[in-house]
């Protein structure tokens, strides 16, 4: 093993008193505001280390001086409050030779029992709040019989500070305003570091990058295998920086240095052979946050592929789809874009990213569906023409607006909404809680789960392929990709045009095909036995229906129950126009109602979408053999450091 290179020591040493001002002054890892370069850094260490530094670990350790003292103050006075009502000076409670003294509190009254094993005493009480103080004095050479009658008495001594004069109430007195006193010394100090924390974090988060990649490279020869005139490493980097790495390294060497690269067969036979060779997630700016849900789930592996597109893709369609509401959508993107700020971490700022962009989609889908807030919301206050004047303004009117499920574009099975004239031929919005709504949905829902199980099967047959598993690939990961695209193809099917539809009989062919396929794989007849879970696969992607018609219904019970229940009442039975106060109650229960709608929208439409790309789609190619390791190289990512 290599030794350690010259600085390796020094840099060590200054990372730990870099990190002791860190704890002294509550820095923590966070996004940073600004970035150094790292000349500035250098030019300025000595000056955070030595006169920053010196500085803030004095304060701090003065800070720390002046809690302990008002501790040991608070804890005294605390102590001797109970002894407050003694005729006693406190010089008197302590340092005799020839006596000695039991101050303290008692259960019961105990001179009686002193006197009788101690003639020559001297016993002073007081009695506080249902507490009993006594001081006892008595030869030395009695102490140990009236210390065994005391604590018949339930005797608790109370331990007296030395070096005080003046009454016991004095004492206390003086205690605690020396512990305000201390307290006031603390604020300005404390205030001190809080000043210098603005001032430098940032600076002090860049030095702490800098030494630590330089104390990372300094111990670097710990990894080699050497001798007294040679040594070698192995270890990875990305495909397109070998050749800028081999060139560097060569030239450091004077040309005396062998760099070798391992061919694409040589890292295949390390993979099937267990070799953890890293995976780096290299994906474009805006898919990147989406690392965040493949890294909860696991790395990829070598040869794997990095499914972090497909989510970039999936996960903010099935979002909208279940939220669809344009209101819903602007809040939660506005929620979003405040939150921004605040939180800064990268985990943080991930999962901000993928909120914001799922959001538009809401959006998008909300129109689409013409939801403001919901069914016969604000919708159509704005754009349908079906509307009556009342004290609150211009309205709805549900019984113009097809609440009875007249017919409409979807024919006999009818919509809930107005149809908006000449807009898109009259057919536009899509209302959701319509039945034939529901019907086209139901279908929808089952298109994505059809086409995100499809390619998480054909990601598996490819994976198994990458690791030589023909057999796998073929009997176990192909039947799956034909069972449930034609599963869910022969639904369609059903739904288009009942049993004799041919995409019907098609799809019951290759289904029976498939079966065959998985009694001839691995797991034999077992194989079949995974059916019912391949069908509950698809048939879960109907949650995308269920859960945005749960919210939808909510929203649209909430507007009924504002406009068309609570303000009618309220007002008399009136339809043509709302008292004050029918409004204000109206307006109010239409807020609560819809923010608990909110709250519960944004938490489904995240947490569905996960399980289906989690259970559903990776379970079909990803991770197989256990998950990946993540590329982690010397000088690690630079945030606060520029490039």
């Amino acid at each position: 093993m290599g030794k350690p290179l010259g600085k390796s020591s020094e840099y060590a040493e200054q990372l730990i008193k870099l990190r002791s001002i860190e704890r002294y002054l509550g820095i923590t890892d966070k996004m940073p505001d600004k970035q150094f370069p790292e000349s500035q850094v250098l030019s300025q260490i000595d000056g955070i280390l030595d006169n920053v530094g010196d500085d803030v670990i004095a304060t701090a350790e003065r800070i720390a001086e002046i809690e302990n003292e008002v501790k040991i103050k608070q804890d005294q006075a605390k102590a001797l409050k109970p002894l407050a009502g003694l005729t006693l000076d406190m010089e008197l409670l302590h340092g005799y030779s020839s006596l000695a003294a039991f101050v303290g509190t008692a259960a019961s009254p105990v001179e009686a029992d002193v006197s009788k094993v101690s003639y020559v005493n001297e016993v002073f009480t007081s009695t506080s709040g249902g507490t009993n103080a006594v001081a006892v004095f008595v030869p030395v050479e009695k102490a140990g019989e009236v210390s065994g009658v005391l604590s018949e008495h339930g005797f608790s001594e109370i331990s007296v500070p030395r070096g005080m004069t003046g009454t016991i109430a004095g004492a206390i007195s003086t205690l605690e305003s020396d512990s305000k006193r201390l307290e006031g010394e603390e604020a300005p100090l404390q205030k001190k570091l809080n000043d210098i924390r603005a001032q430098h974090e940032d600076l002090i988060l860049a030095i702490d990058e800098h030494l630590s990649i330089k104390a990372q490279k300094a111990e670097s020869p710990l990894r080699f295998a050497s001798t007294d005139n040679a040594f070698v490493i192995d270890g990875w980097v990305p495909t397109d920086q070998f050749e800028a790495l081999k060139g560097e390294i060569e030239s450091v060497a004077g040309g005396r240095v062998q760099v070798e690269r391992l061919d694409a067969s040589e890292a295949d036979k390390l993979v099937e052979a267990g070799e953890d060779i890293p995976t780096k997630l290299n994906n474009p700016g805006v898919v990147k946050p989406f690392e965040l849900i493949t890294r909860l789930f696991a790395i990829p592996e070598y040869k794997e592929y990095d499914p972090t597109p497909l989510i970039f893709v999936f996960f903010p369609l099935m979002f909208g789809l279940i939220l669809g509401d344009v209101a819903y959508g602007l809040i939660v993107f506005i929620v979003m874009m405040m939150l921004r700020r605040k939180f800064r971490t990268p985990g943080w700022q991930s999962l901000i990213n993928i909120v914001t962009i799922s959001s538009i989609w809401a959006i998008i889908f909300g129109i689409v569906f013409g939801e403001i807030f919901g069914p016969l919301g604000l919708w159509d206050y704005i754009f349908s023409g079906a509307h009556y004047t009342g004290l609150l303004g211009t309205v709805a009117d549900p019984h113009h607006v097809g609440v009875d499920f007249g017919s409409g574009f979807y024919g006999p099975l009818g919509r809930i909404g107005p149809e908006i004239g000449s807009f898109a031929g009259g057919v536009f919005p899509m209302y959701r809680l319509a039945t034939a709504s529901v019907l086209v949905l139901i279908g929808v829902s089952l298109f994505i789960g059809i086409v995100h199980t499809g390619i998480g099967s054909i990601l598996g047959v490819k994976n198994e392929l990458a690791y030589g598993e023909k057999r796998h690939a073929y009997y176990e990961r192909l039947p799956v990709l034909l069972f449930q695209v034609f599963f869910g193809l022969g639904l369609l099917g059903l739904i288009a045009g009942g049993l004799g539809h041919p995409l019907v009989l098609l799809s019951a062919a290759v289904i029976v095909i498939s079966i065959i396929m998985m009694v001839r794989g691995p797991e034999g007849v077992m194989g079949a036995t995974h059916i019912p879970f391949f069908v509950s696969n698809l048939i879960s992607y109907l949650r995308l229906l269920a859960i945005g018609l749960a919210s939808v219904g909510v929203a649209f019970a909430a507007n009924q129950l504002g406009f068309y229940v609570l303000m009618p009442m309220l007002s008399g039975g009136a339809h043509d126009g709302f008292t004050t106060i029918a409004i204000v109650v109206g307006i109010v229960v239409l807020i609560m109602v819809h923010f608990i709608n909110l709250l519960l929208g944004i938490l489904s439409p995240f947490m569905h979408p996960l399980r289906l790309h989690y259970v559903e789609m990776f379970t079909k190619f990803y991770s197989a053999h256990g998950g990946g390791v993540e590329y982690s190289p010397f000088g690690r990512v630079r945030r606060f450091l520029r490039d």
